[in-house]
């Protein structure tokens, strides 16, 4: 009998083992692997949150900046969006197929910074701002470019159209609406 129970006592522990895995990895269960397509370890990659290298830094100089980067085909154009500020290419625009980053590097002040820096186009590419996104207290509303030389924001020219902030890009650089004036709405 003493075969028996040791028997028993080995088997019972192993077959609920077997049952535990075999549910486990059925489709409904909890801890089953996920069937979605999802980006690993992303769940939104629109929002990065930089966080400070030193812990001596405060947490109002922890920078909270937008990104979005795509690879924008040369023959056929396309569209980059960060939610807020997108760009337009038409075909024809880049020398070849280039990959696009937009960064909002004083969020939530309507600023962008637009990559490849320094990129010229053959044809001028569109920078959008929805104008419901934007809070300012300015009566206008303009587009103006940093020009690194002069450390100073010029004006570039830029029109409204479908409840949109517009303007033609020939390059790519920092751009904002009134920077320091206007905010994006959270």
């Amino acid at each position: 009998m003493s075969g028996r129970k040791t028997a028993h006592k080995i088997l019972t522990p192993i077959t609920f083992l077997i049952v535990l895995a075999a549910l486990g990895c059925g489709t409904y269960s909890p801890v089953a692997p996920s069937q979605e397509m999802l980006l690993p370890g992303i769940e939104d990659p629109n929002f990065v949150r930089l966080l400070p290298a030193s812990d001596k830094i405060s947490d109002l100089e922890i920078q909270t900046t937008m990104v979005a980067t795509k690879v924008v085909s040369a023959a056929e154009g396309g569209v980059v969006s960060n939610g807020y500020f997108s760009l337009y290419f038409p075909p024809g625009a880049l020398a070849e197929d280039t990959e696009i980053t937009i960064e909002m590097p004083r969020y939530p002040e309507a600023v962008v910074r637009l990559g490849p820096h320094g990129i010229e186009f053959n044809k001028k590419v569109t920078l959008s701002l929805p104008l419901g996104v934007v809070e300012t207290e300015a009566d206008n509303h303009n587009v103006l470019w940093y020009n690194e030389e002069s450390e100073l924001w010029d004006y570039i020219g830029s029109y409204i159209e479908n409840g949109a902030l517009k303007a033609k890009l020939e390059h790519f650089s920092e751009y904002g609406d009134c920077p320091h004036r206007a905010a994006i709405l959270p």
